[in-house]
């Protein structure tokens, strides 16, 4: 004998699945997206790379749009996510569709792009679904508003995980100290104020827990010995700098390549044109290594 359900239980029942309603749309988008578009950071001259996106907010009623990778399945973006891959450089075919089921016509499109290695391609899904390439500035403010798409295994065997350059800053020496000068004191309100500059962009950027390296270099005047010494205590007098600036010092490293990585070649003269003709070589470098 069935049980009959009561209005008044089912009134509840029916109340509660509509309260859990919102809550159970919240836990499918947190298992869709993962961290917010951090910086596009520049690959090896061995791939090249894609970021492909999606402007906009997701509904409760959105179509994903899916991503085709030399006509094999990659991911379904929806609206505010991102996807970033590699490809080995040459032609390329990359497709987006939105409810192309059951034959999958945009899968079997092919549009071959050519891409160059080292460099980016930025890609939008349009309005009606389907790739367009953006200019990288724009591309830049539209993904700051994205995330990254998770809920789909890629099955496209052209996709390759990136290989990314470290990212570096370099200024001159000789903008930062005089010649033979090495200390932070010796650094003046012109050369501070370069630091400053370069440290906001940095912060704008910055993962948290990126490492910091500061590399002194020096010209080939004097003895290896002298110079190993002058190129450390710059990249110390930097190092405290960067400190100053805020950047937790146990992130950041200093050492010196003395004369030892030069720039210039065939520089002949006196003491005063080798100085002069030497300014290249005299540089603190920081590298920018993401974990």
């Amino acid at each position: 004998m069935k049980q009959k359900i009561k209005p008044v239980k089912y009134l509840a029942v029916l109340l509660t699945l509509v309260l859990m309603a919102p809550i159970a749309q919240a836990a499918v988008t947190e298992n869709v997206f993962g961290e917010q578009y951090p910086l596009t950071q520049a690959v090896t001259s061995a791939q090249a790379q894609v970021i492909y996106y999606r402007a906009g907010k997701p509904g409760p009623t959105t179509t994903p749009a899916n991503i085709y990778v030399d006509q094999e399945f990659h991911t379904a973006l929806l609206p505010g996510g991102y996807t970033s891959f590699c490809l080995t450089p040459g032609e390329h075919s990359v497709e987006a569709a939105q409810e192309d089921a059951p034959r999958y016509a945009a899968k079997q499109r092919q549009r071959p792009v050519r891409f160059e290695g080292g460099k980016t391609l930025f890609l939008r899904v349009s309005e009606a679904g389907k790739a367009e390439q953006v200019d990288p500035k724009q591309a830049g403010k539209e993904l700051a508003q994205t995330r990254q798409q998770l809920h789909v295994l890629s099955r496209a065997s052209s996709v390759k995980a990136c290989e990314y350059k470290p990212r570096s800053y370099s200024l001159s020496s000789d903008v930062l100290f005089g010649f033979g000068k090495s200390s932070v004191a010796d650094i003046d309100g012109k050369a501070r104020k370069a630091i400053s500059e370069m440290a906001y962009e940095l912060w704008q950027y910055d993962s948290g827990d990126a490492a910091l390296e500061v590399v002194g270099h020096t010209d080939r005047i004097g003895s290896d010995a002298a110079n190993e010494a002058l190129g450390l205590r710059r990249a110390q007098a930097f190092r405290q700098l960067l400190i100053e600036e805020g950047f937790p010092a146990q992130r950041i490293t200093a050492r010196s390549a003395g004369s030892r990585q030069p720039v210039t070649l065939h520089c002949t003269g006196n003491k005063s044109e080798l100085i002069q003709c030497y300014a290249p070589d005299r540089r603190v470098v920081l590298q920018v290594q993401d974990k």
